[in-house]
């Protein structure tokens, strides 16, 4: 499923929707449940996390990541959920790129559905990080 969608093999309308908006849509829920298991796991109670998160990340990491492995599983988690992540939005553009080699539409939508992807793929980060 994943090769045929790396070489353009499906449709426009199925790369993009069920691929592209659903696909990408899951990928965000799971990143952010993920992201949100990490924040939980550094600051349990909610008090450090509003704005300094990273800066205690990094400060405290040695600790975090020996106290009772607190933040291994969700860290492990996110990072998987990301990697995967990046890996289906790589595959999806390729997709998208080949499609249009060979889509007979108006290039009109091929670039609309090219460019939304991208956007909405830079847009998704913020879930990763």
């Amino acid at each position: 499923m994943l090769k045929k969608l790396a070489n353009g093999e499906y449709s426009l309308k199925v790369i993009f929707w069920v691929f592209g908006v659903f696909g990408i849509f899951i990928f965000n829920l799971i990143t952010a449940i993920t992201h949100n298991g990490v924040l939980r796991a550094i600051c349990p109670y909610g008090k450090i996390c509003s704005k300094n998160v990273v800066l205690y990340f990094f400060s405290h990491f040695a600790i975090l990541m020996t106290s009772n492995g607190r933040l291994m599983t969700p860290l492990a988690l996110h990072f998987i959920a990301s990697a995967c992540f990046i890996c289906y939005v790589i595959i999806l553009l390729r997709g998208l790129w080949k499609k249009e080699e060979t889509y007979e539409g108006k290039k009109f939508w091929m670039f609309c559905a090219k460019w939304t992807m991208v956007c909405w793929a830079l847009f998704s980060l913020k879930f990763i990080f």
